[in-house]
């Protein structure tokens, strides 16, 4: 079974690389940490949707199978704007705390619903009616920006099944809230919270939900 100490070891390694993968998520990350300066302002939303949109292509959204593949950066613009929408403040500092959780989740859960329907706004712009999959998409999207969910991709999900959490698989209200309750309670993993683990060369923490996101990911690949 893997350790916190693994995660933040391999996070340290991404960094010491000149061209890591994993710094894909930290200068995304980095940049929408000014996420108000976008509002009103067509440059910076400019900026942003090149950094999602980059994110997403390292991060194996843009394979050939994806309908991402024939969008262009601005495809992401919508999106952007969904996600610096004041409704979604608390967001960016989400509160994992018992006194505040179930309002976060709730406002969470509303977030994904908005997004979805922009995916399939913006596809049928395109002549695209097609029923797309969007949830592993849009966990990438909130891992990448507000940091307050783990990425629900096949490694994550696998890691879930060695440790006999399979059922909490899906990105859903229930499932997610049940996720943080175990984990919480669990004498590895209920650490996340405390833990202070920088990107570097700035003041910024990789959120609690990355640390989580990357422990299952690293135990779901594991051979």
């Amino acid at each position: 079974m893997k350790k916190m100490s693994d995660v933040i070891k391999d996070i340290k390694d991404s960094q010491l690389a000149t061209y890591h993968r994993g710094k894909s998520w930290e200068y995304c990350y980095t940049f929408f940490r000014n996420y108000k300066k976008f509002r009103g302002n067509n440059e910076f939303l400019d900026h942003a949707a090149l950094h999602l949109g980059f994110f997403l292509a390292s991060w194996g959204m843009l394979r050939g199978s994806s309908f991402l593949l024939q969008k262009d950066y601005k495809f992401y613009i919508p999106i952007v704007k969904i996600l610096i929408d004041s409704k979604y403040e608390k967001l960016w500092s989400f509160d994992f705390s018992q006194k505040s959780r179930e309002q976060n989740i709730n406002l969470l859960f509303g977030l994904e619903e908005r997004l979805k329907a922009v995916f399939v706004e913006n596809n049928r712009k395109d002549g695209d009616n097609k029923e797309h999959k969007t949830e592993l998409i849009i966990t990438k999207i909130i891992m990448a920006t507000m940091g307050c969910a783990p990425s629900y991709d096949r490694y994550f999900k696998d890691g879930l099944k060695k440790m006999g959490w399979g059922a909490l698989g899906t990105f859903k209200q229930d499932s997610f809230q049940k996720l943080l309750g175990l984990t919480e309670r669990h004498k590895e993993l209920k650490g996340i919270y405390e833990i202070q683990c920088f990107i570097k060369d700035s003041d910024i923490k990789h959120p609690p939900m990355k640390l989580l996101d990357l422990y299952f990911w690293l135990l779901g690949s594991q051979k």
